[in-house]
């Protein structure tokens, strides 16, 4: 059985200082002052750009990330993590805030909101079953946003600044 871990390095190419996180981590400062690649051993994880899970948000499934670009991340700096429980998704998208105006069921990964349900924002949403990811451009690209099982009347909710969902993508085992 493989142990859920995640291994940063401060350099790129697996170099320099390192840390091995097997858990929930508020505040990895202390740890190592930037993150320039990392290897994930086994389970799905979320990485913040600050500490207390705040700001920049990146998922990484089992594999190995030379450096932050191959994680799509914007700079080297990561100050917490999650571990994600995974599962299939199931949600309810809606047009305008507090769950009005029309609304669309997801049940799995959409690389393209504003072909499928032709709509270029979403204002709110139920997070039935979960987790999934918000990312901000079609073909999932742009910034990413995690949610988990609840509701979220408004985008900033889910920390996005617009409304605008170009694409979604559902987190299994089979990434």
């Amino acid at each position: 059985m493989m142990t859920e871990s995640i291994v940063f390095y401060e350099d790129r190419n697996f170099q320099g200082r390192s840390y091995v996180c097997r858990g929930d981590t508020s505040d990895l400062h202390s740890f190592f002052s930037r993150c320039n690649s990392a290897k994930v051993k086994g389970g799905f994880w979320v990485l913040y750009e600050r500490p207390n899970y705040m700001g920049y948000q990146y998922i990484l499934v089992p594999g190995e990330y030379p450096d932050y670009h191959h994680w799509i991340g914007f700079n080297d700096c990561v100050r917490s993590c999650r571990l994600l429980r995974h599962g299939s998704p199931m949600l309810k998208l809606f047009e305008r805030p507090n769950f009005d105006g029309k609304t669309w069921e997801v049940t799995e990964s959409t690389p393209s909101i504003q072909e499928r349900f032709l709509c270029r924002e979403i204002h709110s949403c139920k997070v039935q079953e979960g987790p999934c990811v918000f990312f901000e451009h079609a073909n999932y690209r742009g910034h990413q946003y995690l949610l988990e099982k609840g509701e979220y009347r408004r985008h900033t909710e889910w920390g996005a600044m617009h409304a605008t969902v170009g694409s979604i993508g559902q987190i299994t085992t089979d990434c």
